[in-house]
């Protein structure tokens, strides 16, 4: 029954992931060609975070202690990954003045850095672990 359900959840994220990565793709391609921000850059992160915890439904699924082990070392990194990020956003967009970019766009940025962030710790942990 577990097994049946872990595939299951597998097929969804996989699917979703897939779906998502291509909408965000067709949608940025115009702006990536002509090198400006793209506004769409959102759905390309979740495509991203779809495929990664597709990946990660064995590891993160039966509650062990290694399950246990690879999210709390994931929330730990992701926490200074995303404290950094925030950090050189704010330098890079007020202070320093080196990225144009508007509250949008960096808030954008932002999310996108935090949707990939945990699942991609946590593939990183599970190769270790």
């Amino acid at each position: 029954m577990i097994s049946h359900k872990l595939n299951e959840y597998q097929i969804i994220h996989l699917g979703l992931g897939v779906l998502l990565t291509i909408l965000g793709v067709y949608l940025n391609y115009e702006a990536i060609i002509r090198v400006e921000f793209p506004d769409a850059i959102a759905f390309l992160a979740l495509g991203i975070n779809q495929l990664l915890s597709a990946y990660l439904q064995p590891h993160i699924f039966p509650r062990d202690e290694r399950g246990k082990e690879l999210i709390m070392k994931s929330m730990t990194v992701s926490y200074i990954v995303i404290i950094c990020a925030i950090t050189v956003l704010f330098l890079a967009t007020g202070n320093l003045g080196l990225l144009a970019l508007d509250a949008t766009q960096v808030l954008t940025v932002l999310f996108c850095i935090i949707v990939i962030t945990f699942p991609g710790t946590m593939v990183i942990y599970s190769k270790i672990i």
